[in-house]
């Protein structure tokens, strides 16, 4: 390592307790982008930081928040109530939880002595209200805000909160936070906030924010840009693998009973596509015996409650063994959790910037990390080419399926699993429609394209035995041999296919009963119009039937004489045609004025 990343080399002297916590955290040497960034931004510059995961962009700017607290003088009583100094807005709460975490780990080391510096949370939780974080606030008097757009808005929003003391602006994922999705609240706070404050924008990916940068406040900004052949860190290995859809979950299993690591995460594209296939682990290790014990595996999605994201990260990150986190993008982001030295991929991002991202949660702190994309066999492999356009290379890793200790086929298990229960049958089914709405969403639509999806590769990945009835399938799926989509050779009763919670399955009963009834009452309602309709209708349609085909055969019969005579006039077809036309008009008004009604009793 280059002598001018020591601490003791940088151009700006830390204070003495942050220097000891960079000690005991065990950061011996700076970050190219700690280098460059520390001075510029502790010392009064806008800053745009762009570096590659894992490069240390947290510590660049807790360090300057905390030289600047000191050096305005917001760690003495001089902060008026109800004021702050700092705020930092990530777009998810497991990174606002973890930045907060890294700032506590720096006041750890903060001199008792002085005037306490305090950091405060707000994300939302069910466990506390934007009151309950106000309350906070005031009682504490915390200097830095950290906290996720939503929630850091109402709070600034409270008539007892006061911006105008707000020194210094952190975005960190900036390109996300500036996208559509969250970018109304972020305008917002920026109003709320003095114009006078020093702001900056980090991220790996903050090339993608575009224009929308310069709506951020930012005066005459330095950039900053680690610089790399590759947008990945040289310790992150990123390979692919190019296999069919119904070998994925198979695949998954043969790396987690023979490859060695220590923490593995794996991404999902949809939340509930993580909880059906959680629920299918869990059920091939614990009755099964088909997944090696030893394996401790955990799922987290947006659709959790904050503090069960919490708990499942602090448990995978805290886990000895060998661990394996089922999650979705929601944990791409920033998240640093130690030991994870294998991301798997079971589909590419919709949105292709989170790609590194997601691999990026290995190889970092120059770690060795390896990332591996599954790809399906067929138009997906020129996403290759297509990321090598934006520096991104991976190499082709030719992965063997190692046979479970079974002799039963992989897929009559996961089917035999889902029979089991209707339940798991309805989540497979929304999984794999989940799928492919996610899947048309694509950023890079003319690879990732509906026409050339394997529907029914696919279906059996998720264990389904039928295909969903939806427009997408119906548009683009075309096979003579499936019928009324089954892809098994022996349909299932679905009458017969019952759920295995009680009460559920007796709601269903009572539902197909009702259905039953209801096309009951259909059925004999029809039959019912069809014989209550008046012998005169019946007897009128039968013959208007028929001149109609007289009326065609001659109309036939007229145009081939007209061919053969060489004629050029229709005027006798068309008076053919006057006269249709003027009894079907008599036919209507006859119809309006029909009497109908039930002869049962004559």
């Amino acid at each position: 390592m280059s002598k001018t990343l020591s601490w003791d080399d940088c151009n700006y002297q830390v204070q003495p307790w942050i220097k000891a916590a960079i000690d005991v955290m065990g950061f011996d040497t700076m970050t190219p982008v700690q280098t460059s960034t520390i001075p510029m931004f502790a010392r009064n510059k806008d800053v745009v930081v762009e570096s590659v995961t894992g490069s240390g962009k947290t510590v660049a700017f807790v360090i300057p928040i905390l030289e600047k607290i000191i050096a305005e003088e917001a760690n003495t009583p001089n902060l008026k109530k109800g004021h702050f100094h700092s705020l930092i807005v990530t777009p998810t709460r497991e990174l606002s939880n973890q930045i907060q975490s890294v700032i506590q780990s720096f006041l750890e080391h903060y001199p008792d002595d002085e005037h306490p510096i305090r950091s405060q949370l707000l994300v939302g939780t069910n466990q506390s209200s934007v009151r309950d974080d106000l309350a906070n606030f005031l009682q504490n008097r915390p200097q830095i805000l950290v906290g996720t757009p939503g929630r850091v808005l109402d709070f600034l929003q409270m008539s007892a909160v006061q911006t105008k003391s707000c020194s210094v602006l952190v975005l960190d994922e900036a390109d996300r936070l500036l996208d559509l999705s969250f970018f109304g609240d972020i305008e917002k706070i920026l109003k709320t906030l003095p114009k006078q404050r020093r702001t900056g924008l980090f991220s790996a990916t903050i090339g993608s924010a575009g224009s929308q940068i310069f709506k951020t406040g930012l005066r005459n900004p330095v950039k900053i840009t680690v610089s790399s052949k590759t947008k990945a860190p040289t310790s992150l290995g990123l390979f692919y693998t190019v296999i069919e859809p119904e070998a994925k979950i198979q695949q998954l299993l043969s790396i987690m009973n023979n490859y060695k690591f220590k923490k593995c995460i794996v991404y999902f594209p949809t939340c509930i596509s993580v909880t059906y296939f959680y629920s299918f682990m869990q059920y091939l290790q614990r009755d099964k015996k088909l997944l090696d014990e030893e394996v401790e595996f955990f799922s987290l999605h947006g659709k959790l409650q904050t503090s069960s994201r919490q708990k499942t990260l602090d448990s995978f990150g805290k886990s000895f063994g060998k661990a394996v986190l089922f999650t979705t993008d929601v944990a791409a982001r920033g998240i640093d959790i130690p030991d994870v030295d294998l991301v798997i991929q079971l589909d590419p991002p919709s949105d292709t910037t989170m790609f590194l991202h997601r691999c990026g949660r290995t190889g970092r702190a120059n770690k060795e990390g390896r990332a591996i994309t599954f790809l399906n066999k067929g138009r997906e492999e020129d996403y290759i080419p297509f990321l090598e356009v934006k520096n991104v290379e991976l190499k082709e890793m030719p992965l063997k399926i190692i046979d479970l200790p079974t002799k039963e086929p992989f897929y009559e298990i996961f089917k035999n699993w889902v029979l089991q229960d209707r339940a798991r049958y309805d989540l497979g089914v929304r999984s794999y429609v989940a799928f492919i709405k996610n899947y048309m969403k694509h950023s890079a639509s003319s690879i990732f394209r509906l026409q050339s999806l394997d529907y029914v590769g696919l279906a059996k990945m998720y264990g389904l035995f039928r295909l969903p009835r939806m427009p997408e399938i119906n548009n683009y799926f075309q096979n003579d041999t499936i019928k009324d989509g089954w892809i098994i050779d022996q349909p299932i009763d679905m009458d017969k296919f019952a759920y295995m919670d009680k009460k559920r399955e007796n709601k269903r009963l009572e539902l197909l009963k009702n259905s039953n009834q209801i096309n009951e009452k259909k059925r004999e309602k029809m039959e019912a119009k069809q014989r209550n309709t008046s012998w005169s209708n019946k007897l009128q349609s039968k013959e208007e039937k028929s001149t109609r085909k007289a009326k065609m055969a001659m109309k036939r019969e007229e145009i081939e004489r007209q061919i053969a005579d060489g004629s050029d006039s229709d005027e006798d077809v068309q008076e053919d045609w006057k006269e249709t036309v003027m009894q079907n008009k008599r036919r209507k008004k006859n119809q309006s004025t029909a009497v109908t009604g039930s002869f049962d009793d004559l």
